[in-house]
C-alpha cells in the first residue's frame, strides 16, 4: 500500500520527533488506520468518500489528504499534523506556552464565522489549520468549525511562538512570551504592553481581515 506524500515524507523523520521523550513515528494502526505516536488513530478519507459540494472535496489533494480522527475531520494530513503539535504544545518539556487573551466574539456574528474561519490567510500572516467537528457525519450541514493560526514563531529570527485559536464563537492567544509590564496598567493598554511581539502578531492578521478591534474591545486578558 502506497502512502500518500505527505505521509510518506513525515515518515521519514517522524522517529525523531518526541513529545514527553514519546516517539511521533507514523505507524499501521488496526483496519488500515495509522497512527502518530501512542496517539488516537486516524484515517485517511478518499475523495469518492467526500458528499457532492462538501468543501473539502474543492482542493482535494492525492498527496495530502483529507483524514479523519474520531469526531473531527482535517482537510489536509498536515493541517492534521499540525493540530496535534499545537494541543502537545502545552505539556511539552521546556516549552513554557500559556494562554493570555481570550474574546468572546459569540457563534451568531456573521462575521465570525464568514471572515474568521473561512477567508483565505496569506502565508504571510500566518500558517493556518483548520479542522471540523461533524460527529463522524460527512453529510453533517452544521458542524462546528475550529481555525489555528500561528501567528509568530515560524519566521527567520522570530524567537516567540505564538499562535491563535478560533472555534465555537472565541478567540484565544497562546504564546511562549514572557510579560514584560505590570498587570494594573489599563486594559486599553495592558494587552499591548505586557505581550507586545504576540499581540501585535495577532493584530496584525486581525487588521488584515478587519477583526483588529475583537482584541482591545472584546478580549480580556488571563494571564
Amino acid at each position: 500500500h502506497q502512502l500518500p506524500l505527505a505521509m510518506a515524507i513525515y515518515r521519514l523523520f517522524g522517529h525523531m520527533v518526541t513529545h514527553n521523550t514519546h516517539s511521533l513515528a507514523l505507524q499501521p494502526a488496526d483496519n488500515g488506520a495509522y497512527r502518530v505516536g501512542n496517539e488516537v488513530p486516524f484515517g485517511v478519507v478518499p475523495l469518492g468518500e467526500l458528499p457532492a459540494g462538501h468543501p473539502y472535496a474543492e482542493g482535494y489533494k492525492r498527496t495530502d489528504p483529507v483524514i479523519r480522527c474520531g469526531l473531527n475531520l482535517f482537510p489536509f494530513f498536515s493541517a492534521f499534523l499540525l493540530h496535534r503539535r499545537l494541543l502537545w504544545w502545552p505539556d511539552g518539556e521546556g516549552m513554557g506556552r500559556r494562554m493570555v487573551l481570550r474574546a468572546d466574539i459569540g457563534r451568531g456574528d456573521p462575521r465570525y464565522g464568514r471572515v474568521l474561519l473561512t477567508d483565505s490567510i496569506t502565508e504571510g500572516l500566518g500558517i493556518v489549520a483548520d479542522f471540523r467537528y461533524d460527529g463522524g457525519n460527512l453529510n453533517d450541514a452544521n458542524p462546528i468549525v475550529f481555525r489555528s493560526v500561528i501567528v509568530s514563531g515560524w519566521r527567520p529570527n522570530e524567537t516567540i511562538a505564538a499562535h491563535l485559536w478560533l472555534g465555537s464563537g472565541y478567540i484565544y492567544l497562546f504564546t511562549t512570551e514572557a510579560p514584560v509590564a505590570d498587570r494594573s496598567q489599563p486594559l486599553d493598554r495592558y494587552p499591548l504592553s505586557r505581550y507586545p511581539v504576540s499581540i501585535g502578531a495577532a493584530r496584525r492578521l486581525l487588521r488584515w481581515l478587519e477583526f483588529e478591534s475583537v482584541i482591545i474591545d472584546r478580549g480580556i486578558v488571563v494571564r
